[in-house]
């Protein structure tokens, strides 16, 4: 059966910087985020990449590799992948609504070079 979501219903259903699963997909799923802020924690997916597209507002992503740090900034309408394996920390200062997807493993820590 399919299923049709409205994105932005189901983010004005959920209080801010909840990660909401929206649509199955495989054996994962599709989720949507409205957050304001830098996360606390990096991040990895060892086995995976991740998918984002950004809904409305701006989104940066650092990402870290081989000790060195690089910041991307995403706009409403813009769509990236972080590579598997790469340490990365999203944020969203003035604010982010997107849609991502992780079909894999999510390993955290707060600091990865350690």
């Amino acid at each position: 059966m399919m299923k049709i979501v409205n994105v932005l219903e189901v983010l004005s259903s959920k209080n801010e910087g909840v990660f909401i699963p929206m649509l199955p997909f495989n054996a994962s799923s599709f989720s949507t985020c409205d957050i304001t802020g830098e996360s606390p924690v990096w991040e990895m997916h060892p086995d995976t990449d991740e998918f984002f597209y950004i809904i409305d507002g701006e989104f940066e992503m650092t990402v870290l590799r081989e000790g060195v740090s690089s910041t991307y900034v995403a706009h409403s309408g813009d769509a990236f992948v972080v590579p598997k394996g790469v340490w990365h920390k999203p944020s969203a200062n003035k604010g982010c609504k997107f849609i991502y997807h992780t079909p894999g493993q999510s390993v955290h820590s707060e600091n990865p070079e350690e």
